[in-house]
């Protein structure tokens, strides 16, 4: 059976709707072509682990009839890994101590942040750099696997190179910004504000009803991109 996999954070996950994980507009299409549907998104993620995401689950699982549909999320978050848990951790700048005390201790979790707030956290150059490479880096695994993949981004800071790019920057942005696409020219949570669609407030996640006409709009994408 074709299938759908999902990747990114949690505007594709489809946090605070009713039936997160599931109702996101790529599982929604999924729904309503017959196909199968899997999401590979952790909400409040990096573009670090939406990279790692795509890798993982096209080692273990089937290339065949499957198309990805990827969110880049902001290049403002970052991925760390946790030596001695093993693990990664996403930062950003609303991070606070307590989210991380599960996987380190107090005085660990400040050390972070504050390497944060000072060095990587500010620098747009460095955010730059490393969300574009991992976005290079994964459009050319899929293309190694053939995996048609359609991707989307909701921060404009990874395409645009009117201030901050230097040129080793714009030569990656030449071949990764055609890939990517948009919601009638805005990422999906401007795409949302445009239409007067519910979204959420601290949280910014559209609802239920910009994903169902998120749907609407990308179903014959999908469904050609599969089944031609």
């Amino acid at each position: 059976m074709k299938k759908i996999v999902s990747f990114g954070d949690s505007f594709i996950y489809g946090s605070e709707l009713q039936n997160e994980g599931t109702d996101g507009w790529p599982g929604l299409i999924a729904k309503q072509l017959g196909y199968e549907y899997e999401t590979c998104a952790i909400p409040g993620c990096g573009n670090d682990s939406i990279a790692r995401q795509v890798l993982e689950y096209f080692q273990t699982n089937s290339h065949k009839d499957t198309l990805a549909v990827i969110n880049w999320t902001w290049a403002l978050r970052w991925d760390f890994y946790i030596v001695g848990r093993e693990e990664w951790t996403t930062i950003g700048p609303t991070c606070v101590p307590r989210k991380l005390e599960e996987k380190v201790k107090h005085s660990e979790a400040e050390r972070i942040i504050s390497f944060y707030n000072d060095y990587t956290g500010y620098s747009s150059v460095w955010e730059k750099w490393r969300s574009v490479n991992n976005i290079y880096s994964t459009q050319q695994y899929l293309d190694s696997i053939g995996v048609p993949s359609v991707e989307t981004y909701i921060d404009s800071e990874i395409v645009i190179d009117k201030c901050h790019c230097p040129d080793y920057i714009k030569a990656l942005q030449q071949y990764t910004t055609p890939r990517l696409k948009t919601f009638e020219g805005v990422s999906f949570l401007d795409w949302s504000y445009k239409n007067g669609f519910e979204v959420t407030q601290p949280g910014l996640h559209p609802l239920e009803q910009a994903h169902e006409a998120a749907a609407n709009l990308w179903r014959e994408t999908y469904r050609s991109m599969l089944e031609n």
